[in-house]
Order: C-alpha cells, then structure tokens, then sequence
C-alpha cells in the first residue's frame, strides 16, 4: 500500500491509481456508482460522516470529492437536507408533452416550491392493480404535498404511482425533483394525461393549508398520466382555492 492512502477495502488498485490523491480515488469511485445506478437519480447519497467513515478518510476529503461532482451536474448540495444525485434528471426537460407542476409554473415566469407532507407505500388493491396493470399485492408509492407558487399554496396534491414501474422511486426526494423527470429518466416519458374536474369541499386540516375556509368554493382534479405505449404512470388527486380554482386549455 502506498504511504498516506487508506487500507479501505472498496480501493481497486488496478481501477483506481495509487498516485491520484485520495479525493480524487473516491471520486471516481463515487461517480462510478451514479453511472451504474447504485446511487438513484434524485436520491440522496450517504452522508459525509458515513462516506468518510466507510473509506476510512476525513470529512473534507469527502466534500472535496463531492464538490467536483457538483461542479459536473452529477450532485446537488441542499443545506440541512444532504446531498442528492442529479444525473440524468435534467435531460428531458425539453419534452413536447404535458408538463409537472414545475416545468409548468416556470414557463409561466413563476417561482414553484413543494411541501412533502406525507410519504408512504400501501398496496396496489384491485382498482389500481387494473389500472397500473400491476397485482394486487404490488407496493404503490404514495405522496401528498403542498405546491406552491411564489410562495403561495397553489395545491395539495397526492399522487400514486407504481413501484415495479419505478424501483427506487420511495427513495427520490419528491420536494426537489420532479416526477414526470424521474418518468422519463426510466424510459416511460408522460406523452398525455387525462383529467376530470369537479367543484368540491375542503377539508380542515386542507383548509388550513391553503390559507382558506371550508366554505370557500374549491376545484378537485383527477388526473392519470401515460407513456407512448399508453400504460398508465401515475395517479393524481388535487384540490385548490381562489385565483388558482381556475381551468385553462392551451390550443
């Protein structure tokens, strides 16, 4: 072993070469395992005290190595969140077909943001193990969360999408990475999506969260998205109040 690297066992002496300095080695190291999807887009990748404790290094040697994962579009660094993989996530947002709640709101020169309220897996059931063509028993990854726009409360949304279609999708912090992104991403591009609108009534803990009353009239919209080969992706519940109760058809 050569004097001041580590006796790690994850150094590869022949793949890794002993005269790089050690930030660099792990690096290349880490940035192999996003290329090979060990490390899921839009997922977080450990800690700097776990990576530091698991290549038997320090903590900067770590933010050295990711800091030019960073620079590269590879990593993203949220402040009190971690640092999260964002390779290949950015790659189709020039997409034709209906756009997320962030794509959409940009384009409009708005500022989105999202709350995660809740995350969580429940079985598929038999109406949506018909739906996402998927058994019974199947595990579907369920979100709920508050969409903002400018930092007002646009929507809450609960979205239920499939987990055999989208393994590692629990993983994915939802409040940073778009959905449809993560879709395409995995070779299911949204190419049309099919909504249903209805008046509704608030409920009070929603109430409370767009800033409204119960009695305030509220706009309910279902919405299943789909990829070419028309197989359903995603199902979507939401309900919003005031100027964004509203409903607009692009020709």
């Amino acid at each position: 072993m050569t004097k001041g690297y580590s006796s790690a066992p994850w150094l590869n002496e022949d793949a890794e070469p002993a005269h790089l300095p050690l930030y660099l080695r792990i690096r290349r190291t880490i940035r192999s395992q996003i290329d090979s999807g060990a490390f899921t887009p839009g997922a977080a990748i450990p800690s700097e005290s776990d990576l530091a404790q698991q290549y038997g290094t320090t903590k900067l040697t770590i933010r050295n190595a990711i800091d030019g994962l960073i620079d590269e579009g590879l990593l993203f660094r949220v402040q009190g969140k971690g640092t999260f993989v964002t390779h290949g996530l950015q790659a189709n947002s020039s997409s034709r077909g209906p756009r997320g709640f962030r794509a959409s709101q940009s384009d409009l020169q708005h500022h989105p943001s999202v709350r995660v309220l809740e995350t969580s897996l429940r079985p598929a059931g038999a109406h949506y193990a018909r739906l996402f063509e998927v058994s019974p028993e199947s595990d579907l990854f369920q979100v709920r969360r508050l969409n903002r726009v400018d930092g007002e409360p646009f929507a809450i949304e609960s979205a239920l999408v499939p987990c055999e279609l989208f393994p590692g999708i629990e993983t994915i912090d939802v409040s940073l990475f778009s959905l449809y992104e993560f879709y395409a991403l995995r070779g299911h591009e949204v190419v049309r999506a099919q909504e249903w609108l209805e008046a509704c009534r608030l409920k009070p803990r929603e109430a409370q969260l767009l800033r409204g009353s119960v009695d305030d009239p509220a706009l309910g919209i279902r919405c299943v998205s789909y990829d070419a080969n028309d197989r359903a992706l995603e199902y979507v519940t939401s309900v919003a109040i005031g100027k964004y109760a509203c409903y607009s058809v692009l020709q």
